[in-house]
């Protein structure tokens, strides 16, 4: 093999550490970090693939001080599958979406989809989730592997493809450093994207709430919406207190936690409750009570017991 004498295809490099490499519509590109452009050069990809494979020097003026260990290729595109459970089948992480190596997606949605998915078939073999308990899963999921594919990583290749069609570090390097800069400010700024399963069937949420990525992060507990972390009294945070089971957060309201607590006795849904006073940290929550399922979602939440907490049990266990 030849590597000099590959030049089908052209790598951007941005000398110094890259954040990563990828391979978008045929072109292979690395991302430096904004902070430490460098300079900017243009060389054979595989001809640079191949003398690092090598151990030759393509000419290209790149001495390459560093051996590989390994070298892999990876597509910068992503892939979901449709459905993603359907009767006693369900599937989760890499064979329901797949995304490019970076962001985290990939690993952060297959961890959110066991833990989503993994309470609910232990809820239905004990005998107290209901079958549309199991049939939430994709409705909850579904819309975040959509909206995930679609607004972030579809998102992002249209903006880099947008921004290298733009700038040219060949036309005017100066310029296309000064918006690579202003490019890397804004991508550390926070981002959105919350999971959150307003509308689901098994959560009490407000009315024509969906399922969705776009939201944004509060204390308050919300149902639908990941549990805020707060400490309690004891000087323990709330998350060291959750039950295996449902959780209800009772702040300084004993009697209406007392109602829920028999109702989900008769129906022999696991309940544990934490009883703490309605001051400092948990004020944040804005609910006196809140009722939280095993995956740490909050399912409902107010300040008095509801009107017949029975139906609130049986909605959020997919069993009414």
């Amino acid at each position: 093999m030849n590597p000099a004498a590959i030049t089908t295809q052209s790598l951007i490099v941005l000398l110094g550490m890259a954040l990563y490499f990828g391979l978008a519509f045929e072109n292979f590109f690395a991302r430096d970090a904004p902070h430490r452009p460098g300079g900017i050069r243009t060389f054979p990809m595989l001809a640079l693939a191949g003398a690092a494979a090598y151990g030759l020097e393509p000419q290209t003026g790149l001495i390459l001080a560093a051996g590989v260990v390994v070298l892999g290729l990876w597509l910068f595109a992503y892939y979901r599958s449709d459905p993603t459970g359907e009767g006693r089948e369900f599937i989760a992480g890499d064979a329901a979406h797949q995304h490019p190596p970076y962001g985290g997606f990939g690993l952060n949605t297959g961890l959110e989809d066991a833990a989503n998915l993994g309470w609910k078939l232990a809820a239905r073999l004990q005998g107290w989730g209901g079958d549309q308990l199991l049939a939430s899963y994709s409705e909850e999921r579904r819309p975040i592997f959509v909206e995930t594919g679609e607004a972030m990583i579809a998102g992002w290749i249209d903006r880099d493809r947008s921004f290298l069609d733009r700038y040219s570090p060949e036309i005017d390097k100066a310029e296309f450093e000064q918006a690579w800069s202003e490019l890397g400010k804004s991508a550390n700024q926070p981002q959105s994207y919350e999971s959150r399963y307003e509308g689901s069937s098994v959560v009490v949420g407000s009315p024509g709430a969906t399922c969705t990525i776009h939201g944004d992060y509060q204390h308050r507990a919300r149902p639908g919406h990941h549990l805020s972390p707060r400490n309690l009294s004891n000087g323990r945070n709330v998350f060291q207190e959750l039950g295996t089971g449902f959780t209800l957060l009772a702040f300084g309201a004993d009697p209406a936690a007392a109602d829920i607590e028999q109702a989900a006795r008769s129906l022999n849904v696991p309940l544990k409750v934490v009883r703490d006073r309605c001051e400092g940290d948990v004020t944040g929550y804005e609910a006196r009570l809140v009722l939280v399922r095993p995956d740490q979602y909050v399912v409902w939440s107010g300040d008095e017991a509801p009107d017949d907490p029975a139906a609130i049990l049986r909605r959020v266990t997919g069993s009414g």
